[in-house]
C-alpha cells in the first residue's frame, strides 16, 4: 500500500487537524499534477476536474495506523474517497493518496490563481 498522503486543507501544518500527523514524516510541499475544483464547506473539498486548478499542499509518510485516524476524520467512503494521484514533490513525480469529495457542496472557491493554496 502506498504510504504517502497529500493534504491540502485542515491537515496542513499550522491548521487544527495537523495534530493527527505529528508522529508522521513531513516530506515537503507539493503540487498536484491533476486539476481540481475546490468548494468552501468551512473546510476545503477537492473535486477532480481536468479544467480546474492545481492544488498546493503537503505530503506526509503515514503508517496504516495513521491512515485509520485520517480516514475517520475525512469520513472516507461516505464524505470523501481516498484516491491515489500524482504530485510534484521537489521536482520529482510521486504517487500519494488524496481525499476527494464524493458529493461536492458548499461555495465554489473562485480564484484567478493557477494553483490553489488553501490557507484555512
Amino acid at each position: 500500500m502506498e504510504s504517502k498522503l497529500f493534504v491540502y486543507g485542515t491537515l496542513k501544518r499550522g491548521l487544527g487537524n495537523n495534530r493527527l500527523l505529528v508522529h508522521t514524516d513531513f516530506l515537503g510541499v507539493a503540487t498536484s499534477i491533476d486539476r481540481f475544483n475546490i468548494y468552501d464547506c468551512g473546510f476545503p473539498c477537492a473535486e477532480f476536474n481536468p479544467d480546474g486548478k492545481h492544488l498546493k499542499g503537503e505530503i506526509y509518510d503515514l503508517t496504516e495506523h495513521d491512515f485509520y485516524f485520517t480516514d475517520m476524520l475525512e469520513s472516507n467512503g461516505s464524505l470523501y474517497q481516498r484516491e491515489i494521484r500524482e504530485f510534484d514533490l521537489h521536482g520529482e513525480i510521486v504517487k500519494a493518496w488524496i481525499y476527494i469529495i464524493i458529493t461536492p457542496f458548499g461555495r465554489f472557491y473562485e480564484t484567478t490563481a493557477e494553483v490553489i493554496n488553501w490557507k484555512g
